[in-house]
């Protein structure tokens, strides 16, 4: 019997394959268990129109990125912290700042899940950022980091 799969399965296939398994096995376990549908002629047809609206979204997901790679291709962003002794900042700059500057500065919304700290950043100084906008579409950020000027009266 043929099923399409609703998620990926270890030794059967990837989400929304069709794969061939036998009647028992798809009757008694993946069809109750939600992991499958049977191949029907009309839910193949969803199924390759489904397909299709993803691949378009995913095309315009991707569009979107790489215009947004290009606005920020030779970006330099500056983060003003409280700064104490030796160079270290009270708290640290993490992802959610890097996201806040960018929407100061270009007015782009970027979810700070796609930026990609390998720690959060404690001391004054340049350091590379990573934004992974898309799977196929990453961008390296340089982000200053300066002591926060007091105006004083």
């Amino acid at each position: 019997m043929k099923v399409i799969l609703e998620r990926s399965l270890e030794n059967l296939g990837d989400k929304d394959e069709i794969v061939e398994v036998s009647d028992g096995y798809a009757r008694n376990f993946l069809i109750p268990k939600k992991l499958a549908l049977q191949a029907t002629p009309s839910k193949i047809k969803w199924w390759k129109e489904k397909k299709k609206v993803i691949q378009q979204k995913r095309e315009k997901e991707k569009f979107r990125a790489i215009k947004i790679q290009e606005k920020l291709k030779e970006a330099e962003l500056v983060i003003e912290m409280d700064v104490g002794e030796e160079g270290k900042l009270f708290g640290s700059v993490t992802t959610q700042d890097v996201a806040q500057q960018i929407k100061r500065k270009f007015n782009l919304e970027i979810d700070h899940r796609k930026i990609i700290l390998d720690e959060p950043i404690r001391v004054i100084g340049i350091r590379k950022v990573s934004l992974k906008l898309h799977p196929e579409v990453e961008i390296l950020l340089q982000v200053e980091v300066r002591k926060k000027v007091k105006n004083e009266k």
